[in-house]
């Protein structure tokens, strides 16, 4: 699939003019509370010492979240026009392909389950811990799509077709810990559910629309907005396995003697009977992590030096707040542009973001952080844009 769209893009590239195509490389994760050395130990290697899961667990509130997204993809405006008439309504539209993939991550978590995590039970004895909520989201999905943009507006509609390669949710709606501190006795009480899919069986329809429009106005610096949206749909599982508990466990302190007489495979069916553990296989549909953004586009033509950008993102999860940010755009050069603002929400709380804007010619590249303090998270933007 991805070399059919490269052949085209080539073959376009060789025999017709007046096309463009952009490539966009992204990847942001980030917390609320927890610090950045414990996700980099997970995602880089190395150790996690008590001095930063000290700082996060005090830093955390009740609920939290934590997130990951990454990908990347490709937009080819080919020079091909509908075969329309000047006159009809689309006749100044044309072709244009593209072909992505995308990772999202959520995690909606208590403070007390981050501590029984990373610091055991010991310090929670005669204690109940608050485990719920609990949340995690996980797909990963390809897409390949195919639409219509307009030269003169930018804007454009694009359908594709979508290939989920994992997808995984759990949830914990009521979850409780107690350890009594006399008689070694652990109670939990557990009440959730999660999905995981098959790889590579997942298969929908998604719609990516990018609308833009300005102010009526007849100022040379007329302001323009832009409504992006983005995986706005569905795709459907044939067969996935989704697990269900619902019951009350109590472990007691045990002789050696009554553990050695149990099979583990014994132990764990018992485990699991009390806490009313069920397994089925089933087909569902799911709804795509579609993106919606509203915002404030920077006139790269402008007559003033400094202007405002802002803008606000929703992301349909759960577990991702709305993300708003805002700032000041500053022309320092003639093939130079930047912009510096502060950032909030999304996985994270308030942040510093920039960018730079960099125009040789037909080409034009991006580079923007949502995180340049890299304060509980990192954040990369990479964005590349050629006409020819």
């Amino acid at each position: 699939m991805y070399r059919i769209f490269f052949i085209f893009l080539f073959v376009g590239n060789v025999l017709l003019g007046q096309q463009s195509i952009d490539l966009q490389l992204m990847g942001h994760y980030n917390s609320t509370g927890i610090v950045r050395q414990i996700p980099d130990a997970f995602f880089y290697g190395g150790t996690i010492d008590s001095a930063a899961i000290d700082k996060s667990y005090e830093s955390l509130k009740q609920r939290n979240n934590f997130g990951l997204l990454m990908g990347g993809y490709v937009i080819w405006k080919s020079p091909w026009k509908l075969p329309l008439a000047k006159d009809k309504l689309l006749a100044e539209y044309q072709w244009t392909f593209s072909i992505g993939a995308q990772q999202y991550t959520g995690l909606h978590f208590s403070k007390d389950a981050f501590g029984l995590l990373f610091k055991g039970g010991l310090p929670y004895l005669g204690d109940t811990l608050q485990l719920n909520p609990l949340l995690l989201e996980s797909t990963s999905f390809s897409k390949v799509g195919i639409g219509l943009s307009n030269p003169s507006t930018a804007s454009s509609i694009l359908l594709n077709f979508v290939q989920v390669q994992n997808h995984f949710a759990a949830r914990l709606n009521q979850a409780t810990w107690f350890q009594d501190d006399q008689t070694a006795q652990i109670s939990l009480d557990l009440d959730g559910t999660s999905n995981l899919g098959s790889p590579s069986l997942g298969f929908g329809l998604a719609l990516d629309i990018d609308y833009r429009f300005g102010t009526d106005t007849e100022e040379v610096d007329e302001q323009e907005f832009q409504l992006l949206v983005q995986n706005l749909g569905a795709a459907y599982i044939p067969s996935h396995q989704s697990y269900a508990l619902n019951g009350t466990m109590q472990l007691s302190a045990m002789p050696i003697s009554w553990w050695q007489n149990k099979k583990l495979d014994e132990l764990g069916q018992q485990i699991l009977d009390s806490l009313g553990f069920e397994k089925k296989v089933q087909s569902s549909w799911i709804l795509m992590p579609a993106s919606i953004l509203l915002a404030k586009r920077i006139n790269e033509e402008p007559i003033k030096k400094i202007q405002a950008y802002y803008g606000a993102q929703m992301l349909l999860r759960q577990s991702y707040t709305p993300f708003v940010y805002a700032g000041a755009h500053i022309k320092a050069k003639q093939f130079w542009q930047t912009g510096v603002g502060l950032a909030y929400g999304g996985f994270g709380g308030l942040r510093a973001q920039a960018y730079s804007i960099l125009k040789f010619n037909n080409k034009q590249l991006i580079l923007r952080s949502d995180n340049i303090t890299l304060h509980n998270g990192a954040s990369l933007l990479i964005q590349f844009r050629c006409e020819f």
